[in-house]
């Protein structure tokens, strides 16, 4: 049989997420296929582009009725022909289709199941408004983009992604009609959700994704004019910099962030003072300019109020995130100890999202391995892994390898060794 060309100009009529004016690709329809499956069984599948190019060469007339539903939902079509999609004689599916991920259950992160409807579906209405059904307001826009927010804070980046995609889509497709104070209120929303987009790979370890998202929403927000914005996206990019431990990259962006700091909030002026004194830390600063600069971020975030626009950039940077920061800082400038005291009373507690708990206690391991407490540290380092894996933090995975180098000295020690074996089998694919 012939290939399968109405699959394929389906596909091409679907604007891509990631380049503005391309069709999607076959990657990222696998990808929405893959998201709206997880999102409506709550088992994780593995469709690829390979798989999908099979289907439009009409190598496989028949998928699994589980794709096939998948694909209508993300295509927004009704029937299986109207995707070319016609039984075989045996009436099955073709052969060598990727099934369920063997291991879907994430048991170490707790699941609001009705969340994740609630917000994948939004998701994927957003995605169907892009393909030209109309348009969402601005506040319908922001809604959905808080309701992905929680849903990254409650079950991790790779929950989120499909449905700031598919808002991304929408706001792209909206932006052309827009005018006026709506298209201000769009280019506002629509930089920060690319900034999300870009914060979300950079977590799954998509550097050229993270930059990409990371640029257009630079891009959104000087169109806007929003100086605010800019220095937001400035900070994160400093941030994705010190995943590198490029310091220099690291400094001169943050300081460039906060040239314009007196338009910027107090939480953003915080921020910027803390990653400023971490930089600088890191390139041979003295311990008491490094304390200084702390104060002054402290100082700045002690005077925050509570009359700021809650879409403020950083109006919602916390003293708790500040003292955590403080405790990665204070690691960096030599004084591993003091960051250790910080990181346990703050973690003790517990913060909101297991993600980001699990990232703190990563890094905890690595001030503990540098206080000479190398067993507490791969235990440590060992309990956090597990939340790390279940939600696909590629960014704390890769902070638990760099804690390996600190350990070397120890690396006989049976808590050091179950932190390696641990690594390796988080290295090893899932199976599919």
């Amino acid at each position: 049989m012939g290939a399968n060309d109405a699959l394929r100009a389906a596909r091409l009529s679907r604007p891509s997420a990631l380049l503005d004016g391309e069709p999607m690709s076959r990657g990222e329809l696998a990808d929405a296929a893959n998201a709206h499956l997880w999102q409506t069984t709550h088992t994780r599948y593995a469709l690829d582009a390979h798989t999908i190019a099979r289907y439009e060469r009409g190598v496989v007339r028949w998928p699994s009725a589980a794709y096939r539903s998948a694909l209508r939902a993300v295509l927004g079509v009704d029937t299986d022909a109207e995707l070319g999609f016609r039984p075989t004689r045996r009436g099955r599916a073709g052969p060598d289709l990727p099934g369920p991920d063997g291991d879907a259950q994430a048991t170490d992160v707790p699941l609001d199941r009705r969340e994740v409807l609630r917000t994948g579906l939004a998701g994927l209405a957003a995605v169907a408004v892009g393909g030209g059904r109309g348009h969402a307001s601005p506040a319908d826009y922001r809604r959905e983009l808080e309701h992905l927010q929680q849903l990254d804070r409650a079950q991790g980046s790779d929950r989120a992604l499909a449905g700031v995609l598919g808002t991304l889509t929408s706001i792209t497709t909206a932006l052309r009609a827009s005018q006026g104070a709506d298209r201000v209120s769009l280019l506002g929303i629509a930089a920060r959700s690319a900034e999300f987009a870009g914060f979300l790979y950079r977590d799954l370890g998509d550097r050229v994704r993270s930059l990409h998202w990371h640029d257009r929403a630079m891009e959104w927000a000087q169109q806007g004019d929003d100086v605010a914005m800019q220095s937001y996206v400035l900070l994160r990019k400093a941030q994705a910099a010190y995943d590198e431990r490029d310091a220099r990259r690291m400094l001169d962006l943050t300081m460039a962030a906060g040239r314009g700091e007196d338009a910027l909030g107090p939480g953003l002026r915080a921020e910027i003072h803390q990653q400023r004194a971490r930089g600088e830390a890191m390139l041979g600063a003295t311990d008491r300019d490094v304390r200084r600069r702390l104060e002054v971020a402290h100082d700045q975030l002690s005077g925050a109020t509570g009359r700021q626009d809650p879409d403020e950039p950083g109006m919602h940077y916390s003293e708790k995130l500040l003292t955590l920061q403080t405790a990665v800082c204070l690691t960096e400038a030599g004084r591993p100890a003091e960051a250790v005291v910080l990181y346990q009373r703050i973690l003790a507690d517990g913060i909101s999202s297991a993600r980001d708990d699990a990232y703190f206690r990563i890094l905890l391991s690595t001030s503990l391995a540098l206080s000479g407490e190398p067993d507490e540290a791969a235990r440590t380092a060992c309990g956090a892994l597990p939340v790390a894996v279940a939600t696909h933090s590629r960014r704390s995975i890769g902070e638990a390898r760099s804690l390996l180098g600190a350990l070397q000295p120890w690396r006989q020690r049976s808590q050091v060794r179950a932190l390696e074996d641990a690594l390796r089998t988080a290295a090893q694919p899932s199976p599919s």
